[in-house]
């Protein structure tokens, strides 16, 4: 993460060091990108560089919170708002996640982190069990799920298919029916839980 000399710096600069790294994470892999051409982008020295980041790594990951925050979608938000299907709540997040993206400054970047770069970067996968039991919603026909383990289980697959039709989309694949069979499985998954 960025240093606190990084963050000393007033907002122009860390928005002309931040637009730098874009380009670069959004045209190069990870493991192609060059601290090179950031600082010649962005107009600093490479010293100054290692000053803000501890390496080409460090400045990736600000760059990928950062565009993270801002696209991103609160599930958890989302899942307290659904009275009768939970599940629906993973779709809702992910169809706002990829239309927030489309046509965004980070459509690209994102595009690169998600078919190469998390696996440079040996992505962890979030673990649900970590949740306090106020986040740990599941609701399924009206009827509330309490057993934790199988909360924690169907939200880890309804991740992972939300995730995997956010790459088929970025991946160039139809958006539509990406979308559809995403749904189509969490009505599986719902009728899977309420037999």
């Amino acid at each position: 993460m960025p240093t606190q000399t990084f963050l000393n710096l007033n907002e122009d600069k860390q928005n002309q060091v931040f637009n730098a790294l874009i380009k670069e994470f959004s045209d190069h892999r990870l493991m192609d990108a060059q601290v090179a051409r950031i600082i010649k982008d962005c107009s600093i020295a490479r010293g100054s560089f290692y000053k803000y980041f501890d390496d080409i790594n460090d400045s990736y990951q600000y760059v990928l919170k950062r565009v993270l925050r801002k696209v991103h979608f609160d599930v958890f938000a989302q899942l307290k708002s659904e009275p009768t299907d939970s599940l629906h709540a993973f779709y809702v997040a992910t169809e706002f996640f990829i239309n927030k993206l489309k046509d965004s400054d980070y459509e690209q970047f994102y595009r690169q982190y998600v078919l190469f770069n998390q696996y440079e970067l040996k992505h962890v996968e979030y673990d649900y069990n970590n949740l306090p039991d106020d986040k740990l919603i599941l609701v399924v026909d009206g009827q509330k799920i309490s057993d934790r383990k199988t909360i924690v289980l169907t939200y880890k697959w309804a991740s992972r298919a939300a995730h995997q039709t956010i790459r088929t989309v970025l991946n160039g694949g139809d958006e539509k029916q990406a979308l559809s069979d995403f749904a189509n499985l969490l009505k599986l998954i719902n009728r899977g839980l309420v037999n």
